[in-house]
């Protein structure tokens, strides 16, 4: 028995229904998502990618390594 005197059974056959239910709403969002949204061409990603995401990624790293090395001189935010 558990504290909100609930059966180890029912306990675990409600946890086995909260995960499926959760699987078939994500699966059902994942279809709508991409039944809803076009598709990108190649080019459109490889743009998006080497003009926007790769920019992006190296303007993070440059702020975390100087967030890192003045935290360790001293420098609190």
């Amino acid at each position: 028995m558990d504290q909100l005197g609930i059966d180890g059974n029912l306990l675990t056959v409600l946890g086995i229904g909260a995960l499926f239910i959760k699987t078939l709403f994500f699966i059902f969002l994942f279809m709508w998502v991409r039944w809803t949204i076009p598709r990108f061409r190649y080019d459109q990603l490889m743009k998006l990618g080497w003009k926007v995401l790769i920019p992006l990624a190296l303007l993070n790293m440059l702020i975390t390594g100087a967030v890192i090395l003045f935290r360790q001189n001293g420098f609190n935010f």
